[in-house]
């Protein structure tokens, strides 16, 4: 029986070298999945102001957490109390400006594809656009908390200026002569008998200024367009809880004192220099530069499965070496067409595929298994991220995303393609080299085996460096080599 832990009434969470923990106790990084407890049978506890589902499991509430995609100070509460932790980055995975680089690079190279397809729909392909896309979401999503951080310091320090008005006051009450006054007095025809009430200025301080009325009006932009997100069920939740603290925002004694702006904005200077209206406008000159991904996703990629967008991004990425080098013949198949528009054609298991020259065919999420034609599996079903087939051979490209310190597992998990998959007619195994691809850096790739180029023509297997930002050379090389071969 497991002994009671010593943390009565407290949240814990389990530690691979310390047991169960107390949550304030936790070293947390990022895109990383958690197990927490709680004795008892009840508990309110949430995670960044999102409630924590708990289960009953014997003497306690089990519930997994799931960290965010970027790292940052976060805030816990239990039963009221609030903890306050950090999310550490994890430096095994990719940066934001990576994951924004897949996204961009994955999206652009949709574009051409479509160019190619011959498919007879009209797509926006450069510009700005305020329609419901992926990446938008996507965008939202892993930005609004800098948003929320963006708004509380501009709420407690808003730009503000001293402005003057016209106003009759009692002449007791007049300080000092100002220049609106005498002309005042010389247009009224007053000699000099002064009148109980005189025209004058009177000084106040206001923050109804053109860049707090700007802010206004996007906070209104947002507004409308996660109501747009309200009818998409997948994120349907988490569109009307952003558009509840939007409400907030715009029912607090800051934004009801300002007058919202219409029309277009400009770049002022207090937008261009000022440290924090400078990010608050970049925000949202992002959230609108979607139009060139009219090719969108017909689902969403959580940002905890960075992994998924990575295999799509290494697919597309053999895409565009192949298509610089004139070997696509026929890219349709990437593409479907709904009521809502054309989308990316990339689910998990959709087996989608790119028709090469000389028969051959590039696919994602290649299914093979007992009765498939050509290729067949003699035990279980197995399913390739990327396969290069051809007439008699193929070849596997595997993305592994995070594993740096364990490619040797990885790579004994490719042995299953290698061993696994065979040639209908000739009985002959299949697979004639397999490949993981991998974000591993330099420093973390020298003096590892698996990706020196004698181990991989020794072996027909090892791994490649795929980093997006970076050139990949090595695998065009690759790619080029194996395409001639099989």
């Amino acid at each position: 029986m497991e002994p009671l832990s010593s943390g009565d009434n407290k949240l814990e969470i389990w530690d691979d070298g310390q047991g169960w923990i107390d949550i304030s106790r936790a070293y947390l990084t990022e895109a990383a999945e958690y197990k927490l407890r709680y004795p008892g049978d009840t508990v309110k506890a949430t995670f960044q102001e999102v409630p924590l589902p708990f289960y009953k499991q014997g003497e306690f509430l089990y519930v997994s957490l799931l960290t965010p995609f970027q790292s940052g100070s976060v805030k816990i509460s239990v039963n009221g109390n609030e903890i306050e932790s950090y999310v550490y980055p994890d430096h095994r995975k990719l940066t934001e400006e990576q994951y924004n680089i897949m996204v961009e690079e994955i999206l652009e190279e949709a574009n051409i594809c479509f160019q190619l397809s011959g498919l007879e729909t009209q797509v926006n392909t450069t510009g700005r656009s305020r329609i419901v896309s992926w990446s938008q979401w996507s965008y939202i999503e892993r930005n609004f908390q800098q948003l929320r951080q963006l708004f509380s310091k501009i709420e407690n320090r808003p730009i503000r200026r001293l402005q003057k008005q016209s106003t009759i006051m009692k002449r007791e009450r007049v300080q000092r002569a100002e220049q609106t006054t005498l002309a005042w007095l010389d247009r009224k025809g007053h000699g000099r008998d002064i009148p109980t009430h005189l025209e004058t200025n009177k000084t106040y301080e206001t923050i109804n200024l053109y860049e707090n009325q700007v802010l206004k009006q996007q906070t209104l932009d947002l507004f409308k367009l996660l109501k747009n997100y309200e009818s998409v069920e997948t994120v349907s939740s988490k569109a009307k809880r952003y558009k509840s603290i939007l409400q907030q925002w715009l029912n607090s004694p800051f934004l009801r004192e300002i007058n919202e702006n219409s029309g277009p904005y400009n770049i002022t200077q207090t937008f261009r220099k000022h440290p924090v209206y400078r990010l608050w406008y970049e925000w949202f000159d992002k959230l609108y530069k979607h139009r060139r991904e009219g090719i969108g996703f017909s689902y969403p990629i959580a940002l905890k499965d960075t992994f998924f967008l990575y295999e799509m991004w290494c697919y597309i990425q053999i895409i565009k070496i192949l298509r610089e080098s004139n070997l696509v013949r026929d890219t349709s198949h990437l593409f479907k067409t709904t009521r809502e528009g054309l989308f990316l054609n990339l689910a998990e298991n959709n087996q989608s595929s790119v028709e090469l020259t000389d028969g051959m065919t590039l696919y994602f999420q290649r299914s093979y298994q007992y009765n498939t034609k050509t290729y067949h599996t003699f035990t279980q079903r197995m399913i390739p991220d990327i396969v290069l087939e051809g007439k008699e051979q193929i070849i596997v490209f595997d993305p592994k995303y995070r594993v740096a310190g364990n490619l040797g597992t990885a790579l004994g998990e490719m042995h299953k393609y290698r061993d696994g998959i065979i040639h209908r007619e000739s009985g002959q195994k299949a697979a004639r080299e397999v490949y993981i691809l991998t974000p591993t850096s330099d420093e973390q790739a020298d003096g590892m085996r698996y990706f020196d180029a004698e181990f991989r023509e020794k072996y027909g297997m090892g791994a490649v460096k795929m980093v997006p930002g970076g050139r990949n050379d090595e695998l065009k090389h690759i790619v080029f080599t194996l395409f001639e071969l099989i």
